[in-house]
């Protein structure tokens, strides 16, 4: 694979003191950055003792896993491990049975699971073009940082009136910013002229002191790009950047979306480096075992998710169970209410009908009392015959 030469973009000149870093600089930087804790996600050996080209290859989408046959090559004989582009007809799964990888030197056209195996980035054979959105952002993020600092420097400029002044008045000011207590110039009055209060009244100021004040803003804004590459892979980030629109439970909400994604690429190498392996050994009976598994870090994050998962599927059962009872319970006090409802119902019943028994009795009263008094007067009167 061929290195990208820093010295012709100018980072030569710029480590030497001698040139400026360009933007395109700082944005290789960045990516350089993400795509080294990308790969630091996967462990395993590689035949040519380089995970890092390989991490590079992968990252494109689909990769090419082949001995070199190129006579000439500095790589002949070896086997490599190239970004791959279709040379045929693309089929449904975006690839096709001959593929052109290139290599530092050279330039091959091969055929798929004859000449090379495909190593896949993912399922949907996607790059990891985000990288390059991450840094273009943090790209940004410093450049405005940068230019803040730089229009915070307090540049003043006094107007004078001779060139001899001009030393004097840069001497003075080196001595001012160099620690000095006491500067005396005699004789100089030209640097408060009439009609000036101030020396601000005589002096340019062409930065903004107060653009300092911006710059915890960019500061946590790259740390909040940062956080949110590391959540997309699955990577703990902790900082001290407060923002009200990422909070700790936001955040872990992509915990899922993440593993998904790490998953995938995890299952997605360990496939690929298991056929590099059987093609390895059946093309010059080569043994050789990549050792795949993902990263200390990675896995306790995964572990970690896993067992949150697991523990938050367990209370939503627990809960659920408890909810469950509780409606059981529910069921089994409104039965019993029901039945006290009728058992109520059936003694108002019988309330009523005994009300109605001692009224009808109370009624059949009255009517035996009506009809006493005709019965002592007759039996008076049958008193009083006799007597008579």
């Amino acid at each position: 694979m061929k290195i990208p030469n820093l010295y012709k973009s100018g980072m030569y000149q710029y480590l030497t003191g001698t040139g400026k870093i360009r933007k395109r600089d700082i944005q290789d930087m960045y990516m350089n950055m993400l795509t080294l804790i990308a790969a630091s996600e996967h462990e395993y050996k590689t035949p040519d003792f380089n995970k890092y080209f390989y991490e590079l290859a992968i990252g494109t989408g689909i990769a090419a896993f082949y001995k070199c046959e190129a006579a000439g090559s500095v790589n002949y004989g070896k086997w490599c491990c190239t970004p791959a582009i279709p040379a045929d007809t693309i089929n449904n799964m975006m690839t096709s049975k001959k593929i052109t990888t290139a290599g530092s030197d050279y330039s091959l056209e091969l055929e798929v699971d004859k000449d090379c195996i495909l190593l896949f980035n993912n399922s949907s054979l996607y790059p990891n073009f985000v990288f390059c959105k991450y840094a273009e952002d943090l790209t940004e993020t410093a450049i405005s940082a940068s230019k803040l600092t730089k229009w915070s420097r307090m540049t003043p400029i006094p107007r004078v009136n001779k060139d001899t002044d001009i030393v004097k008045y840069e001497n003075l000011m080196k001595r001012i910013l160099e620690g000095e207590d006491i500067n005396v110039i005699s004789e100089e009055t030209s640097l408060l002229q009439e009609g000036h209060k101030t020396l601000d009244d005589n002096v340019l100021r062409l930065t903004d002191e107060t653009a300092v004040n911006k710059l915890h803003f960019f500061d946590q804004h790259s740390e909040q790009i940062l956080r949110r590459f590391a959540t997309l892979r699955g990577l703990p980030f902790t900082s001290t950047a407060k923002n009200s629109q990422n909070l700790q439970e936001e955040l872990h909400d992509m915990d899922a979306l993440s593993t998904f994604m790490i998953e995938d690429e995890i299952k997605c190498r360990r496939e690929g480096f298991e056929r590099a392996a059987a093609f390895m050994k059946k093309i010059d009976g080569t043994e050789f075992d990549f050792e795949y598994k993902p990263s200390d870090v990675l896995q306790k994050q995964l572990d970690r998710s896993r067992i949150e998962y697991t523990m938050n599927v367990a209370e939503a059962l627990r809960i659920e169970s408890e909810a469950s009872e509780k409606a059981s319970q529910a069921d089994k006090f409104e039965a019993e209410a029901e039945k006290l409802e009728a058992e109520a119902e059936k003694l108002e019943a019988e309330a009523e009908k005994l009300e109605d028994e001692d009224l009808e009795a109370d009624t059949n009263n009255e009517g035996s009392d009506n009809n006493d008094p005709e019965e002592d007067t007759s039996a008076t009167g049958s008193d009083t015959l006799r007597d008579d």
